[in-house]
């Protein structure tokens, strides 16, 4: 397995302006609308696209065969895990935006240069995540406060899921469709996020001691860490039909909860978010509570 290290490996293209990446594993069911998402609703951006498959067996390959322009394929022997195989892809691409995207999702039309724009306009930012969308349209509560141990544990009880669901969230107005401001938030889950190639490379890749989840509160925290914001502009849509995969598999869960064992254990902390929120108020002093903090 490779090394979580730098990128001098990579070819750059000044003229490329986006890679998007996807992982896939037996990713049938959603892999196909989720391309054409991408070939038909990103206008006016040179783009790739970087699909790295960890061992499909369910026909994944058979779409991924198909020719599509500026589409690439990294084959995996097995899955070892998001960290790594999105590290792999970083590697590979050239682009000066990342597009980080699960296979289970479709992109709306405008949601790309929506995101793109929004850079311009909070020039730290160091990602950017759109609105999820259900299926059905109803907003899917993705970005969230860092979580805690107790509010973990409380979300792998079944009765006592929802009690667990509501610590980690903002008010409620925050998840409306009516919700438009952009703001900066603790962390967005990674179903769709855009990085800037050039923060990502001074922030580093992604921690390969979390193999599944939460890989994508690790990096939101170092973000914050490294003197860069998250921001959610729910201007920007995007359809997640959200696998939860972890709920179907005691496998998945066995590895989710060591993957937050270890995330416990490198910030020093298991039941107050404040420690983290302190050591973010050293690069931020006077912006981060007044615009993370709406609950």
């Amino acid at each position: 397995m490779e090394k979580m290290e730098g990128n001098n490996n990579r070819r750059c293209d000044e003229n490329l302006i986006l890679s998007i990446i996807i992982l896939t594993y037996n990713s049938v069911n959603y892999i196909d609308n989720c391309l054409k998402g991408i070939y038909k609703n990103i206008e006016g951006v040179k783009f790739e696209v970087i699909v790295v498959d960890s061992g499909s067996t369910d026909g994944t390959l058979d779409i991924l065969k198909r020719q599509r322009p500026n589409l690439n394929v990294i084959l995996l022997d097995r899955n070892y895990g998001t960290a790594y195989s999105r590290n792999i892809a970083i590697r590979k691409a050239r682009g000066n935006y990342l597009l980080f995207l699960d296979s289970d999702t479709v992109i709306l039309r405008g949601a790309i240069k929506e995101l793109i724009n929004t850079f311009k306009k909070i020039p730290d930012a160091g990602i950017v995540a759109p609105r999820l969308l259900y299926p059905d349209g109803t907003v899917q509560k993705s970005c969230k406060l860092f979580p805690n141990f107790p509010l973990k544990i409380l979300k792998f009880i079944p009765f006592l899921e929802r009690l667990g669901e509501k610590m980690e969230l903002y008010k409620d107005y925050v998840y409306s469709k009516n919700f438009r401001k952009i703001i900066s938030v603790d962390y967005c889950i990674s179903a769709c996020w855009l990085v800037k190639r050039e923060v990502l490379d001074r922030v580093g890749l992604f921690d390969e001691n979390i193999s599944y989840a939460p890989e994508d509160v690790d990096m939101c925290i170092r973000m914050w860490l490294n003197g860069y914001k998250v921001v959610y502009n729910p201007s920007a849509e995007v359809i997640h039909y959200s696998q939860r995969a972890s709920r179907r598999s005691l496998r998945k869960a066995f590895i989710h909860l060591k993957g937050l064992l270890y995330y416990f254990r490198k910030y020093h902390y298991v039941f107050d978010r404040r420690k983290i929120y302190n050591k973010i108020m050293k690069k931020f002093p006077t912006s981060y509570h007044t615009e993370c903090t709406l609950s």
